[in-house]
């Protein structure tokens, strides 16, 4: 009885839980296997006996039951094959049935049956592109390579961050640091952006220059004078790293690392020697 006036006081299992599990203060604890109505109609049921709202943001396990009481919210989910509950608005692409990744198709984000079997977004955002792996929406500023269509990689070409086609289907940014193999077309899209590239005689398209304390490789990627490995590369882009604090020499075709003490027995000729900023000593054939 609240206050002396004969009225009952609500409970708060009954009012948020429907009857069933407890609240605490924000969610349903709900009962584990419960196949009735214990969250409220604007939640579903876990596998851990929790609700959670339509709308949160992870996907979570969960029974198809549970799932479709998603179904006619404002925030509809779907299965995928993993057994999870997946919001129709998650950015990455999800296997799924074509039953389930049509839940999404009145949505806000209906998304599209990929013919690798991924439910994907039917479009991505502004300055994004969709990669051929998963299906995942990418922002035209990642660094990193994603295998993409042609008509997916050309949406960067308006952004800030333009990506350039290789020859084997990846989707690069034009400030990678390695060079990729790629048609004069391609690697022209890179002319007005930030980080121009050329392409070489041997079909890799690359930084027009690398940054400082750097050397770049005959396959055109940039490396940190610093690397610790030896990488193929002229003499006079190894030359680069002369007035570095850690200058390196050629071996051969290669740009190696200097050792660090002048008087390592891989230094042997007067060239590995100077390079290393060492000095050769005729009479001994030694670097000091």
């Amino acid at each position: 009885v609240a206050d002396g006036e004969g009225e009952e006081t609500p409970d708060p299992n009954e009012e948020h839980c429907w009857g069933h599990g407890t609240w605490d203060g924000t969610s349903c604890a709900c009962e584990a296997d419960w196949s009735g109505d214990d969250c409220s109609m604007t939640q579903f049921c876990d596998k851990r006996g929790t609700c959670y709202d339509c709308s949160y943001s992870s996907g979570l396990s969960t029974t198809a039951a549970e799932c479709a009481k998603c179904d006619d919210s404002s925030s509809p989910r779907f299965m995928n094959t993993y057994g999870k509950c997946v919001r129709c608005s998650t950015s990455g692409g999800v296997r799924a049935t074509a039953d389930e990744c049509a839940k999404c198709d009145d949505s806000s984000t209906p998304r599209v049956l990929l013919e690798n079997g991924f439910c994907a977004l039917e479009s991505c955002g502004a300055n994004q592109f969709r990669d051929a792996s998963y299906g995942e929406c990418a922002s035209c500023s990642a660094s990193y390579i994603l295998i993409a269509t042609a008509a997916e990689c050309a949406k960067c070409d308006d952004s800030g961050t333009p990506r350039f086609m290789g020859t084997g289907g990846s989707c690069t940014s034009c400030s990678a640091s390695y060079g990729v193999s790629a048609t004069a077309t391609e690697c022209a899209k890179c002319d007005s952006s930030g980080t121009p590239r050329v392409l070489l005689e041997n079909g890799y398209c690359v930084l027009e220059s690398c940054g400082a304390n750097q050397f770049q490789t005959t396959s055109g990627s940039c490396y940190s004078c610093s690397y610790s490995s030896g990488r193929p590369a002229t003499a006079a882009e190894c030359a680069k790293c002369d007035d570095s604090g850690t200058p390196r020499y050629m071996d051969g075709n290669y740009c190696r690392q200097c050792p660090t003490s002048l008087s390592s027995s891989v230094l042997n000729t007067q060239d590995k020697c100077e390079s290393c900023h060492g000095t050769w000593n005729a009479g001994t054939q030694k670097c000091s």
